[in-house]
């Protein structure tokens, strides 16, 4: 009974595919720019639904799929970015979402919002006021805090009327709580931004005691929740000044550490583990070369280590569980193939397939995305990405910086890179100096290192790395990258003018000042903000002056280009102003150079949509074929 009630549920979510494996031709473009198929897979807390992002008519929905035979529910998502999903209870469903909007002055701005889906009343949306820290177990209400409005304090909410009752009253100090399995709050962190004074509170009764207090000039600790299994201790995060990013727990009762739950010497803790149901830290996700979790609780630990030995060839993680933890959601990362999704009952150890996130090209013989590490040419071991393409090298190359810059890439399917391979170019995504999820060492090493630094000549380096070790064919590269990438790859065009023959920035940062003297919009020059930013960029707490921005504004260099430049931006970009790539083409244009800029005003940072991420695919791959070669 329960294969075939899986079997009709893995084909209520597919879609019909056609192998592609034995053609010639590489998959259409559509394959890599629409919507997942299917993905982030929660299941319900009784274990008898799954909510999921999917798509219908080119168009991302978030479908409710029943285990029992009830008609599907969903909701039309496509004008929002969705983040996650989580069940409030059986009956509601809570999305959560960033959304741009137009501020109608110097381009747009974004925010998180919630949104409820009432199973019983899924023809609509309720919009909800803040972000979820953690749930009511025995009533299913939100504990909200970060309210639009701005308002302070937290909130049990009902989703299903919106109707609120204050359980935490704030001055507006507070920034970070912890809830007991009630849903109660016992902990709250607060934090003055002027004299960066710190302080841990709990509470016993009606009343909060400072248990903790220092000075944290730059704020790097996090609280996540009550330890699972270990009600008197809470879990936090920070950044110690060596190995990597790790994840501790205090005593709920007196502030002191306990002990060090997690921590890596080279690689940071990417996010902890929550378990709504008991507002409790389970365990951690660790992004080494592939997602790797760590789990606090016995029962998951064995739970993680069945799939691991079901699902041999890929590496797995956990995406959700039902309250009694019998039923997971589960995926599965593989270097040549797209994500795909599991559901799996651990009363009988029973696995079944939901589904794959990019359905045309789950049956395509993609290129390996592999985990490598180059020289550069301080002897730097430099760790990237490589993804080969068919048939024997040397390779037309495309070297694709990740954006942040304190960012990273990280293993398994990656749409863009798959793409371009698909097309025939090797790509190398390096994650320079300057990148996060190594450890703080290494990226304050980027610190005042953009665009003649370290963080630059890595790139390069990671070219001339694969020309020496016969893959990349000498005097056929192109840079392309995307916000901080796209700024790398004009910074490649105007700093390094002879090195690539070609550069294709999509939503780049062009002119530091544009930057730097906005500081003041972020809350002053001496913000934590303004001081961080500051850190970047110059390695010091001193924003840069003019002059300084202009040293490493590739907008500024425009007369030094001597290869072709695409630029791709949208009005509808709440990261990085369209304005950026208006000032580029302008000085490039004066500058009489060899430049193609493509504006669209739906187009957002994140690429949000299929038809604009068919439009980047498009004009890259013919970009790249005509400057490259095919």
């Amino acid at each position: 009974m329960f294969s075939r009630v899986i079997a009709a549920f893995a084909a209520a979510v597919s879609v019909a595919t056609g192998s592609l494996a034995q053609t010639q031709a590489p998959p259409a473009v559509e394959a890599f720019s629409r919507h997942p198929q299917i993905a982030v897979p929660v299941i319900s807390p009784d274990g008898r639904r799954i909510a999921m992002l999917s798509q219908a008519g080119g168009q991302q929905i978030v479908s409710v799929l029943s285990r029992d035979g009830e008609p599907p529910a969903g909701a039309n998502v496509s004008d929002v970015r969705v983040s996650r999903l989580f069940w409030a209870s059986d009956r509601m469903l809570i999305i959560v979402a960033s959304v741009a909007r137009d501020n109608g002055q110097w381009g747009a701005d974004d925010y998180t919002t919630m949104y409820a889906l009432d199973l019983e009343r899924p023809d609509r949306l309720r919009d909800l006021p803040g972000i979820a820290l953690g749930v009511v177990p025995e009533t299913g209400d939100l504990v909200i805090g970060g309210r639009r409005d701005g308002g302070s304090g937290l909130a049990a909410m009902n989703p299903a009327t919106g109707l609120e009752r204050t359980i935490a009253r704030s001055d507006g100090r507070y920034f970070g709580y912890a809830l007991d399995a009630s849903g109660t709050p016992v902990a709250r962190l607060r934090y003055n931004v002027i004299t960066s004074e710190y302080g841990l509170e709990t509470r016993s009764g009606e009343y909060w005691t400072t248990v903790q207090e220092r000075t944290e000039p730059q704020l790097t600790t996090s609280m996540w929740g009550v330890m699972a299994g270990s009600p008197g201790e809470l879990v936090f995060t920070d950044r110690p000044n060596e190995g990597g990013r790790r994840l501790y727990s205090v005593s709920l009762e007196t502030g002191e550490p306990v002990r060090v739950l997690f921590q890596d010497d080279e690689f940071d803790l990417t996010t902890p583990l929550f378990d709504y149901y008991t507002n409790t830290v389970l365990g951690a996700r660790i992004d080494r070369e592939m997602p790797t979790y760590v789990w606090f609780d016995d029962g998951m630990t064995n739970i993680q280590v069945s799939l691991e030995a079901a699902i041999p060839d890929a590496y797995v993680s956990i995406f959700s569980w039902s309250r009694d933890r019998t039923q997971f959601t589960v995926a599965a990362y593989r270097e040549n193939r797209p994500t795909e999704y599991f559901l799996f009952d651990a009363t009988v150890m029973s696995l079944a397939s939901l589904g794959n996130a990019f359905p045309e090209l789950a049956n395509s013989v993609l290129p390996q995305r592999l985990s490598i590490r180059y020289r550069a040419s301080d002897g730097t071991s430099i760790p990237a990405y490589l993804t080969l393409p068919d048939g024997d090298g040397p390779h037309p190359l495309v070297v694709l910086p990740h954006g942040g810059p304190a960012a990273r890439d990280t293993g398994g399917f990656d749409y863009l890179a798959h793409f371009l391979a698909s097309r025939g170019y090797l790509v190398l995504q390096p994650n320079y100096r300057g990148s996060s999820g190594y450890g703080v060492t290494w990226e304050q090493a980027g610190w005042g290192e953009w665009g003649r630094g370290v963080m630059q000549s890595d790139l390069t380096d990671g070219m001339n790395a694969m020309v020496r070790a016969g893959y990349a064919a000498e005097g056929r590269a192109c840079i392309v990258g995307a916000s901080y990438g796209g700024y790398a790859a004009l910074a490649a065009a105007t700093f390094t003018p002879d090195a690539f023959q070609c550069a294709a920035a999509i939503a780049p940062v062009t002119d530091l000042w544009e930057i730097a003297r906005n500081a003041d919009l972020w809350g002053g020059y001496q913000s934590p903000y303004s001081r961080l930013l500051a850190s970047r960029l110059t390695g010091t707490e001193e924003l840069p002056d003019r002059d300084q921005a202009a040293h490493i504004s590739p907008a500024d260099h425009a007369d030094a280009v001597q290869i072709p430049v695409l630029l791709i931006h949208g009005r509808e970009d709440s990261v990085v102003d369209d304005e950026h790539s208006d000032i580029m083409n302008r000085a490039l244009e004066r500058a009489g150079k060899d430049v193609t800029y493509i504006h669209e005003r739906e187009l957002d940072h994140w690429l949000t949509g299929p038809s604009m991420r068919e439009l980047v695919l498009r004009n890259v791959e013919a970009f790249l074929a005509e400057h490259l070669g095919e």
